[in-house]
């Protein structure tokens, strides 16, 4: 990459509705369990946290539901499309609602915080889910790529069964 393209990477903004693409596609691969494509949105350096408490700061610190890096994210996919997930035998069905799309500039790139609620449904049973996803995101060719993301569930502190599809 040359220093003119590496400059213009770095100052390009992320408007809402660019911000909002991106979060609907996210979802839709999600929801389609199309997951080594999902994957292809992370940077090789990317984090995936859902915090267990509300006001978790720093997963180095504190228990978390899922805190995966770059590879603990690929093990996990590897076990919900390939390995043995028997927690998702068979597998849930999934649809994501993305609303309330919020940018905003960070030191490192954009942030983006949205709300969510998750329905599934596995073995005729549905539950929900709803909470804020935090997407800090780096430019990448024409695109953008998830540096972090973070998933603060509204339950997060009451008992959660089985969360074994990605929230």
């Amino acid at each position: 990459m040359t220093g003119a393209t590496r400059a213009t990477e770095e100052t390009r903004t992320l408007t809402r509705s660019d911000a909002e693409d991106f979060l609907y596609h996210e979802a839709e691969l999600l929801d389609g369990f199309q997951l080594d494509r999902w994957l292809e949105l992370f940077t090789d350096d990317a984090v995936y946290w859902v915090p267990a408490r509300h006001d978790e700061a720093d997963p180095q610190r504190h228990v978390s539901l899922i805190y995966d890096d770059r590879g603990r994210i690929e093990e996990r996919i590897w076990r919900l499309t390939v390995g043995p997930a028997h927690a998702q035998i068979p597998p849930s069905v999934t649809r994501r609602l993305i609303t309330n799309v919020r940018v905003s500039g960070a030191e490192h790139g954009p942030v983006v915080r949205s709300n969510f609620a998750i329905f599934e449904v596995r073995k005729g049973a549905q539950r929900a889910f709803a909470g804020e996803y935090e997407h800090s995101l780096v430019p990448h060719g024409a695109g953008w790529r998830i540096r972090r993301r973070t998933a603060r569930l509204v339950n997060c502190e009451a008992p959660i069964f089985n969360l074994t599809f990605l929230v």
